[in-house]
């Protein structure tokens, strides 16, 4: 208030309302200040989370590759060795033509033929089978990564 004179004056609730505004400002500030910090917290630790997801997606990405490479690898293997099958077959046909004198002697060639022409049958329905079971354990190690709680968003699998 003023007095007479225009001066003004200070009276103890002028004193107490500015002491609770400048309390209410900092108790302000201070909430801000915390709010912020929580809020730090929580993006960090979303952060991690999403690390850890990224590199569990790379570690399935690249197992998936290098699987999809030894398959390729084996193809390339069974292709050469049908290629140099071919190419044995055509010989052994001209050899065993000219050097059959009896009957005998051209059915032990052709049932030695047989024979490993079976045995590389039975080589590449090993390896086929094979292939199925690393792919199936592919499968359950991703269905056991995802039923233990491992957030991932769906990899794109190589072509």
């Amino acid at each position: 208030m003023a007095d007479n004179r225009g001066d003004p004056q200070l009276s103890w609730q002028t004193v107490v309302a500015a002491i609770t505004v400048v309390g209410l400002l900092a108790v302000a500030q201070w909430t801000i200040f915390q709010n912020q910090f929580a809020n730090v917290d929580k993006t960090l630790v979303a952060m991690r989370a999403q690390d850890t997801e990224l590199k569990a997606t790379f570690d399935k990405y690249l197992t998936i590759r290098e699987h999809t490479e030894y398959r390729e690898g084996i193809r390339a293997e069974l292709d050469d060795a049908q290629r140099r099958l071919s190419a044995l077959e055509t010989a052994q046909a001209s050899i065993i033509n000219r050097q059959a004198h009896d009957a005998v002697e051209d059915r032990t060639f052709q049932a030695v033929a047989k024979a490993t022409d079976d045995r590389i049958v039975l080589l590449q329905n090993q390896i086929t089978d094979i292939n199925r079971q690393i792919a199936a354990a592919l499968i359950i190690i991703d269905n056991n990564a995802a039923s233990v709680g491992v957030k991932r968003s769906q990899p794109s699998l190589p072509p």
